[in-house]
């Protein structure tokens, strides 16, 4: 076969379309053909957001008042301190059960990302070539649509391309009305906390570039960010009304003190982890591997002022080789002069190379945007928050949460100059995008074999345990109160069981007080310096309470609890996957011991005795 020809096939663009397809399905394959046995990590998944819409899903109090109480977890929480009722998310938990919403979820946000990316790049980044065709569309909606995804998101992330598309269109006065309902329909399944707000920002900072440069405003461009805004406050209306006007209760949150704790270098140190690593486990696009040197490969081609030989593209390609084979990037891009060196080696490209400005400019968008998150860590700029208290409560490191998108359109760019400039260029990008995807799956959220710090949704919520247990509750499940020891109390919240403890971004602060007591004398002030500084977690810190940490046939001789203050909790029993050697020195009772399978929880119900 001649090199034409396989150059003709390999730039197929019904070949890609099938191994899209392929790799989509490859990617997906423990959510789709496992019959739902597949792992996930447990942190941000199982140990909160699949339990949180469950619980207002079947609450019957989907449109009730902010003040409305849902009794389920830590005593019960207003309505407000759950999500809004406009929330494609919430409603496939109202109509399915919580495993088949979850895949539900998980395979639209990555089907959405491939078709939002494809259609982006094929629109404002690619024009067809005859070296390259469609490829580089492929290569990077494919990318795009094999890295990992938040499903407490929603398609925030995963839908940026198609949602940049279309205000690109209207600012470009060629938009149609597709463009406009796609604006007010995604904030029902995206969310403004987590990355629209920054987005919007981000936008109105381009729009007010773009009204200086041209000294003219914009109207249809303004008009659809004022529309994307208001509609996303119009879905969160509830907490506007809590922030704004009804002050139902003091959050929590008043008290978050997470950042501008670092020095200055740790703060530059984590400006070099925010480039490599994005935002774990929110916001990333595994792009410390392949991505970040394919771009470096990329910008110093393109200081060639015409197209490589076969001789020079095979010393090329050589050399590119031999520094993957060698580890060569996992040295260059780790050290401490690392984004000062990228910074002036862009600037020089972005001087040397006008044409291919694109590259340069949005790898230097990348290094302001992790060195900007990293900013919000740095204790020299503290008086930020005694000036603007709400900087606080909001978590500014979201800024990150836009590098995914950034980042795959400067891959795609990278392999646009790579293309156009050596020769077997398609033969190397596709030996890079099979490594990409091993990768991708080797750090996907679905897995089919456990790991640390993911579970099934059967060995971590043991719903057949839990029917066993329920049965030895003898008081009305509804008003019955539970605390875990050693397990989360989303375990329990799943199995329909009302908790003292739990996991919220928005609840009463006087019942962060009110939970400290039942662990304080037992636990250092290191211990809770968590708790004080963030306290979404409602747990007893002291002891562990995470599924990776489990240790199954554990005995307890001694616990690290204060019964009376369960007891003023209404607490009336304390399950744990722990057997307590000595439970009537802590006033308590063993009413029951369920054995789980495999590796799950052993279940110990323990009945609190409050006559002190």
């Amino acid at each position: 076969m001649s090199i034409n020809i396989l150059n003709r096939v390999l730039t197929d663009n019904k070949v890609w379309w099938f191994f899209s397809t392929f790799a989509m399905l490859w990617y997906l394959s423990p959510l789709i053909f496992t019959g739902g046995a597949f792992y996930v990590p447990t942190f941000d998944n199982l140990d909160s957001t699949v339990v949180w819409y469950k619980i207002l899903a079947k609450s019957g109090m989907i449109f009730a008042a902010n003040d409305a109480i849902i009794p389920n977890m830590m005593n019960g929480l207003p309505r407000s301190s759950y999500g809004s009722e406009f929330d494609f998310i919430l409603w496939l938990y109202y109509f399915f059960e919580a495993k088949t919403a979850f895949i539900i979820n998980e395979i639209l946000i990555h089907l959405v990302a491939f078709i939002s990316m494809f259609i982006f790049l094929k629109r404002y980044i690619v024009k067809r070539n005859a070296y390259y065709q469609d490829v580089p569309i492929f290569v990077g909606a494919l990318y795009f649509a094999l890295i990992p995804y938040w499903s407490g998101a929603g398609i925030s992330i995963a839908s940026l391309p198609i949602v940049t598309y279309a205000l690109l269109n209207i600012k470009n006065n060629n938009s149609t009305k597709w463009d406009w309902i796609l604006l007010v329909f995604l904030p029902l399944y995206s969310s403004f906390i987590f990355l629209y707000m920054f987005y919007i920002i981000m936008a109105g900072l381009y729009l007010i570039w773009d009204t200086v440069q041209n000294r003219q405003l914009n109207k249809q461009f303004f008009l659809a960010l004022c529309l994307m805004g208001i509609l996303f406050l119009v879905k969160e209306y509830r907490l506007v009304q809590i922030m704004f006007f009804d002050h139902t209760f003091i959050s929590h949150r008043v008290e978050f003190d997470l950042f501008f704790k670092e020095n200055l270098w740790e703060s530059y140190r984590l400006s070099l982890v925010n480039l490599l690593l994005g935002h774990k486990p929110h916001a990333q696009a595994l792009q410390n591997i392949y991505l970040l040197p394919i771009v470096l490969i990329a910008m110093a081609i393109s200081l060639f002022r015409r197209r490589l030989n076969v001789k020079e593209s095979v010393v090329v390609w050589l050399m590119v080789i031999i520094s993957f084979s060698i580890d060569l990037w996992s040295i260059v891009l780790v050290h401490r002069f690392t984004i000062p060196g990228i910074i002036i080696f862009s600037l020089v490209v972005l001087y040397l190379r006008p044409r291919y400005r694109l590259v340069p400019l949005l790898l230097l968008l990348v290094i302001i945007l992790s060195i900007s998150a990293a900013a919000f860590e740095y204790n020299g700029l503290k008086w930020i928050t005694e000036l603007f208290p709400i900087f606080n409560a909001f978590n500014m490191i979201r800024l990150l949460f836009v590098e995914p998108f950034i980042l795959v359109v400067l891959l795609t760019a990278s392999l646009i100059i790579i293309y156009r400039n050596v020769k077997f260029s398609i033969i190397i990008i596709i030996i890079f995008i099979l490594f990409q995807l091993h990768y991708s799956k080797k750090v996907s959220y679905y897995q089919v074999d456990p790991l640390k710090e993911y579970a099934s949704f059967d060995d971590y919520y043991v719903p057949d345990t839990f029917e066993k247990i329920k049965k030895s509750i003898t008081e009305d499940i509804e008003t019955v109160k539970v605390v875990g020891y050693g397990i989360e109390p989303a375990v329990m919240l799943y199995n329909g069981l009302h908790t003292v403890d739990g996991y919220s971004p928005n609840y009463p602060l006087d019942y962060k007080y009110k939970f400290k007591q039942v662990f304080a004398q037992y636990t250092s002030q290191e211990d809770n310096t968590m708790y004080d500084l963030w306290g979404s977690k409602v747990y007893i810190i002291s002891v562990s309470s995470q599924k990776a940490d489990y240790i199954k046939g554990l005995d307890l001789e001694v616990l690290r609890f204060n019964p009376r203050a369960l007891c003023e909790l209404n607490t009336t029993y304390v399950i744990s996957p722990y057997n307590f050697l000595s439970p009537k020195a802590d006033h308590l009772r063993l009413t029951d011991m369920v054995k789980g399978e495999g590796q799950s929880w052993n279940i110990y119900l323990y009945k609190l005795d409050c006559t002190f």
